[in-house]
């Protein structure tokens, strides 16, 4: 990292980027290639194309489903639609939902994407939102735990915030005390591994999502995994319009929905799996040595993995930024000087969850339906989180120093 104490001066103020992107762009997502569409790709749509049978039975999409589930280490797999169709597929085979009975309530963190919430309300369950742990950005157990309502609390939802495992030994516990279902929110965390367990592996289930920006994607799409096979067949239930798996056309056992995924879209997913253990593993190692590169910046705090971590995600890359530390300026500011020194970086969440338009209207007309937590993690997260994206850390070695440099060079100018 550079040290140098010579007058700079920053590029959204007419210096010299860090790095010229037009010359030296970074990696586009999602990684594509000729050679693989003519090799692998292209093959696998005309196979489907030719197949006469581009919805159901599903041949693509059951496929991909236990490719997937065995990937994670998990007996059984369903694909859906959407990441958000996982997570109601989830928590309908998770808590035996049918079309009008109360879901009870769910615990879920106040840091996470809105369909987390939205999800679950959509299922008639009611929410009650708590804090995080601020290491790793996931539901803090203890938190967890003094948020239970005996009677009227059923299910914890586990969310792996930016690819990071939550404390999955220690929910699991709390769950199996506390007779409460757990679900896992997997939508950033594809190959995540937590003490030796992937996702579903601790929990009833678990929702992936495969939308565009997804370390695994075809742009959209979602899977449920399971290891319990009655859970298997309520989602498939949910998601085939009330079928059991192999079950006849017309016998319907329970109400569904048809949320079946595109046949497309499930050959693309197979043959992007075989190239995601390895992209896993390359994130792991860039984030491991950017982490070291922003150690020393000052008002800087790079994530770091807690113990029952074996793998991260790395979905997002969460810096933690103490505007004191940079001459008081803001978050926002921070992040329109790193990216004019061409550092594809932007800011977190703006707010918990709680407080998102959308919940504060629906609160406003079913205030029995959400309880909010003091959550002053999420809060503090939420002023100063900046973020890089999961395709940065494809880029190599010499690209986390333009990283750390620009950050430092930020610092510098900033703090002066």
């Amino acid at each position: 990292m550079s040290t140098s104490t010579e007058q700079e001066v920053l590029a959204i103020d007419g210096g010299s980027a860090v790095r010229d992107t037009e010359n030296k762009p970074w990696p586009q997502w999602p990684v594509v290639s000729e050679t693989e569409w003519q090799a692998r790709v292209e093959p696998a749509l005309h196979r489907v194309y030719m197949s006469h049978s581009e919805g159901l039975p599903g041949v693509e999409s059951e496929a991909f489903a236990s490719k997937f589930a065995a990937f994670c280490g998990a007996a059984y797999g369903k694909m859906v639609p959407s990441g958000t169709c996982a997570l109601g597929a989830a928590l309908t085979g998770v808590l035996d939902l049918d079309t009008w009975g109360d879901g009870g309530e769910v615990i879920l963190p106040n840091f996470t994407f809105i369909a987390t919430a939205s999800s679950a309300l959509d299922r008639r369950c009611t929410l009650a939102f708590v804090d995080i742990d601020p290491a790793t950005l996931t539901i803090d157990p203890d938190q967890v735990e003094a948020a239970i309502v005996p009677g009227k609390t059923r299910a914890i939802v586990a969310v792996h915030m930016g690819g990071h495992p939550a404390n999955m030994p220690r929910l699991h516990d709390i769950a199996q005390r506390h007779d409460l279902k757990l679900i896992e929110d997997a939508a950033q965390a594809h190959g995540v591994v937590s003490e030796g367990r992937g996702a579903g592996g601790w929990s009833d289930a678990a929702a992936f999502s495969f939308q565009s920006s997804k370390n695994l994607t075809s742009g959209e799409g979602g899977l449920v995994v399971t290891n319990n096979k009655d859970i298997y067949h309520r989602v498939a239930a949910f998601m085939n319009v009330g079928r059991d798996p192999g079950g006849a056309r017309w016998e319907y056992p329970r109400i569904g929905w048809n949320y079946r995924p595109s046949e497309y879209l499930a050959a693309i997913l197979s043959v992007r799996l075989d190239n995601l253990e390895a992209q896993a593993e390359h994130r792991n190692r860039m984030a491991d040595l950017l982490g070291g590169l922003l150690a020393d910046v000052p008002g800087i705090t790079p994530p770091k993995k807690a113990p029952w971590c074996t793998r991260h995600g790395w979905h997002l890359y969460g810096i933690c930024y103490d505007a004191a530390q940079f001459g008081g300026r803001s978050r926002e500011d921070a992040c329109k000087a790193l990216q004019a020194e061409g550092i594809p970086c932007f800011p977190g969440y703006p707010h918990p969850l709680s407080e998102s338009p959308g919940l504060q209207h629906h609160r406003s007309k079913y205030p029995d339906t959400i309880r909010v937590l003091d959550c002053p993690n999420a809060e503090d997260v939420c002023r100063r989180s900046i973020w890089l994206s999961q395709e940065t850390l494809l880029a190599d070695e010499k690209d986390m120093t333009d990283i750390a440099d620009a950050v430092g060079k930020v610092h510098r100018c900033f703090s002066a």
